[in-house]
């Protein structure tokens, strides 16, 4: 269904950005659900991370707390600098793809935190991101449990979980915030305001993914997945694991853990530049994370 002018209509509705079956390594589909629905998934997460609270006062030791939480655990250290940490653009500047002193950083902390992993943590994360079949179907199994990790059968939960502690082992060794790109597909064309884009698009508003999430440190690196119903989600955030390389602009990939939480900040139509120096545009909705060091 299409959505109409009004970002609150039809009132029986919401927007999930997470919604739809197909969806490529760096882009979402978003699909309509009930507004029921889309509330009782939102109570279905909060229960669990009130359950993810109650494991941590337990008196489990450290894995065994991970394995017992329904989310996984912010690794971000408390401690990384301000001057680290990257705070979203304002509206009206032009994004610029990251400094080769930017990416070698990161990819020296890639490098560490890869050294750290055991080899079924390699593996699982490899064979998550190199298989688009094993991505959409792992994406849609967490998407039907809201992410829960508890919910899921022990083979699958197992899988997730080794992905899980390889991004927290890449969170404890980063020191520097990141703001990554994602694209959503919308179910109809976009409109042409930002304050049309429907209401959990709109600034305040709350939104969740369930899933992982593959994102960018360049907005053009998106652009052969962006058409005519394509926004960018610009994130900011401490979390995930950097992918990208030292030495190619165009390879800046950044894999978001499941289960985080962000405010909508802004909507805007936003301005990037390519490497050639040409200046494009597109819809952009900014995102702050809201748990990036929290339990």
């Amino acid at each position: 269904m299409a959505y109409s002018s009004s970002p609150d209509a039809p009132a029986q509705w919401r927007l999930d950005p997470e919604a739809g079956d197909g969806a490529g390594l760096v882009s979402k589909e978003a699909g309509y659900r009930l507004r029921d629905e889309y509330e009782d998934r939102a109570q279905s997460r909060l229960s669990a991370r009130e359950l993810d609270r109650m494991v941590e006062d337990s008196e489990f030791n450290r894995a065994r707390k991970d394995l017992e939480r329904a989310y996984p655990r912010p690794s971000v250290s408390e401690e990384m600098s301000a001057r680290k940490r990257r705070p979203l653009p304002i509206p009206d500047s032009v994004r610029i793809p990251l400094s080769s002193r930017q990416r070698k950083a990161r990819s020296k902390a890639k490098h560490r935190a890869q050294s750290d992993l055991p080899a079924s943590g390699y593996r699982e994360v490899a064979g998550l991101i190199g298989n688009p079949d094993r991505w959409r179907d792992l994406g849609g199994v967490l998407s039907d449990v809201s992410g829960d990790a508890q919910m899921l059968d022990e083979k699958t939960r197992v899988r997730v979980q080794r992905v899980d502690r390889a991004i927290q082992t890449a969170e404890r060794v980063n020191d520097r915030g990141h703001v990554v790109y994602c694209s959503v597909t919308l179910p109809d064309k976009l409109p042409e305001r930002p304050q049309d884009l429907p209401s959990t698009l709109q600034p305040g508003s709350k939104i969740e993914f369930d899933r992982f999430t593959m994102a960018t440190h360049a907005v053009h690196q998106l652009e052969p997945a962006l058409g005519e119903r394509e926004i960018v989600f610009e994130i900011q955030t401490d979390r995930g694991m950097y992918l990208g390389r030292s030495d190619r602009v165009d390879d800046t990939a950044h894999l978001l853990p499941r289960g985080m939480r962000f405010e909508v900040v802004s909507s805007h139509l936003g301005r990037y530049r390519r490497p050639d120096g040409t200046i494009a545009r597109r819809m952009m909705v900014q995102l702050r994370d809201t748990n990036g060091s929290g339990s």
